[in-house]
């Protein structure tokens, strides 16, 4: 039986790639079903207004605050699980930090740019992009390091192979990858 606590919002442990899969995927319905919910709540409520130029809905504050606050629940439980899920690579959560980088880095860039007279920003807009471009190999390095590749054989220094066998007095196994 699986610790849900754990799994859920503990970065300590392995985790084999069905459940990372299994996981990730429920994080992201069950999230995408909740802000659906928040907005759909605000509409018919009416906390919010239609903004005249483009005709969409935009939340009042309280609103606001609640799908950002629903947000980072969202994106503690997503790198808990991937953390986990990098320690049956034997590798550091911290990883999980490149593409957060790589992104603020990117807007960082193209902020910077839009700021300037045109006539200079063509090279921050480059650099942006290509930033950008560097962060999407990133997710796509993650994705196959999280999605498709075996985890290590074995215990490491993360802890036990989730695919052993568990024992009596071992840590709980979840196994799946």
């Amino acid at each position: 039986m699986i610790d849900l606590k754990h799994f859920l919002f503990s970065f300590n442990g392995r985790i084999g790639r069905r459940y990372w899969w299994f996981g990730s995927l429920a994080v992201a319905f069950l999230a995408g079903m909740a802000n659906s919910l928040m907005e759909i709540m605000a509409k018919t409520s009416g906390h919010g207004t239609i903004d005249p130029t483009t005709q969409e809905f935009v939340p009042s504050a309280p609103y606001v605050v609640a799908i950002l606050t629903l947000g980072l629940f969202n994106l503690w439980i997503s790198c808990a699980i991937a953390a986990k899920r990098l320690h049956d690579r034997d590798r550091t959560g911290w990883w999980l930090v490149l593409p957060l980088i790589a992104i603020s880095a990117a807007f960082a860039a193209i902020a910077w740019a839009s700021n300037l007279p045109e006539d200079q920003s063509t090279p921050y807009f480059v650099v942006g992009i290509a930033i950008l471009l560097t962060a999407m190999a990133i997710g796509i390095w993650l994705t196959i390091e999280l999605g498709f590749l075996k985890g290590t054989q074995g215990p490491n220094r993360f802890g036990a192979d989730p695919r052993a066998p568990k024992t009596e007095d071992g840590p709980l196994s979840l196994a799946g990858g």
